[in-house]
């Protein structure tokens, strides 16, 4: 059997420059690079992203923009961030233009806070912050 591991999320947005703007502002997240394939309706653009630091093959998160296209329906996937402080991620995720879909929640059998945010084209997002013990 052939070892398998997670190697990315991709979402597609309407515009890719916010798009990567917020999450590179916000989660600190690093470019890896661009792609650009296709034309007229196929034209497809990525923007990779990792985490900052992570060495491949650390999975990337990667948006997707079809630029002669519709984007499809928002909320098909919830992707997932750890952060060090829960609350001045919050702060600083509204003041980028996300909406908090659930406030900070202790949960505590788990050892975790969480909150959910809407990012600025529809997408939701999880944070999670570890409890201190």
């Amino acid at each position: 059997m052939t070892a398998l591991a997670f190697s990315f999320t991709k979402i597609i947005v309407g515009d890719l420059a916010a798009a990567e703007r917020f999450y590179t502002e916000l989660f600190g997240l690093e470019v890896v690079g661009y792609l650009n394939l296709g034309e007229g309706e196929e034209l497809m653009n990525e923007v990779i992203l990792k985490t900052a630091g992570a060495q491949p093959p650390a999975p990337n998160f990667i948006l997707v923009s079809y630029p002669n296209r519709t984007p499809p329906a928002t909320g098909e996937a919830t992707t997932g961030f750890v952060v060090d402080d829960l609350d001045a991620t919050l702060e600083k995720a509204s003041a980028a233009g996300a909406t908090i879909e659930v406030a900070a929640t202790d949960i505590p059998e788990h050892g975790l806070r969480a909150a959910y945010i809407i990012d600025p084209q529809g997408h939701r997002v999880e944070l999670l912050q570890t409890m201190n013990a």
